[in-house]
């Protein structure tokens, strides 16, 4: 590098020679991250890719492994909820939710149970939540949620909409209740309200609509 540097104008040196000191200072800030989320972070290996040619050492982020227990959790609001970002009222009392879930990332049999029951905790204090249904299959994390009413279904939007879970950013829209009753026909004759089991103690409740859960058709819905 000196010898690079004497073969160079006087004015390009003081703009390498600076450069050469900026990098040597950020890399002992990168060396202290690094070793940070070595000493701290177990979600995170290192491994080995070829990118055009070359090795190079690369971070993956590790998926915590998942049973349909406290390994899903809310992470508080991204923004908070105004008419940029919200119908100023209720619209249907049906909702699509996005960004639940990642349906590669996501293990066992059961997992769809965990996203339920996430969603009737968010919303406990909703006690119009008739029905759920989780599209395992679906890239893009959809869960969709029927209410008794348009303003139960608002209570829902503005408990869900915008929130952290998991580390996704979930957001939310209305879909019309027709629509929703022609891919779950069977959402017709729900009027129970749903709520999480963590919720209530007795083991003699039961819910005439359950919660449903598997592959779903997709005519006519969006």
């Amino acid at each position: 590098m000196l010898e690079i540097l004497c073969a160079v104008p006087q004015s390009l040196k003081k703009v390498l020679t600076s450069e050469l000191f900026d990098r040597r200072k950020m890399q002992k800030i990168w060396d202290r991250a690094v070793h940070f989320l070595s000493a701290n972070e177990s979600r995170i290996r290192t491994e080995t890719q070829k990118i055009k040619g070359a090795d190079f050492l690369v971070w993956r982020w590790i998926q915590p492994p998942l049973s349909c227990d406290k390994s899903k959790v809310w992470q508080g609001k991204a923004f908070p909820l105004d008419r940029r970002n919200s119908p100023p009222n209720s619209l249907t009392p049906c909702l699509k939710i996005r960004n639940m879930f990642d349906p590669d990332m996501e293990v066992g049999d059961s997992w769809d149970l965990a996203i339920q029951e996430a969603i009737l905790e968010k919303c406990s204090d909703n006690d119009g939540i008739v029905h759920i249904s989780v599209d395992k299959n679906s890239k893009e994390g959809c869960v969709y949620v029927k209410c008794l009413s348009a303003e139960h279904s608002g209570k829902a939007f503005k408990a869900l909409h915008g929130s952290w879970f998991d580390g996704k950013l979930v957001t939310v829209k209305y879909l019309r209740l027709d629509r929703y009753h022609q891919r779950f026909p069977q959402a017709q004759g729900c009027n129970t309200p749903l709520k999480a089991s963590s919720l209530h103690q007795n083991p003699t409740n039961t819910i005439p609509c359950p919660l449903q859960h598997g592959p779903l058709n997709s005519s006519g819905f969006s």
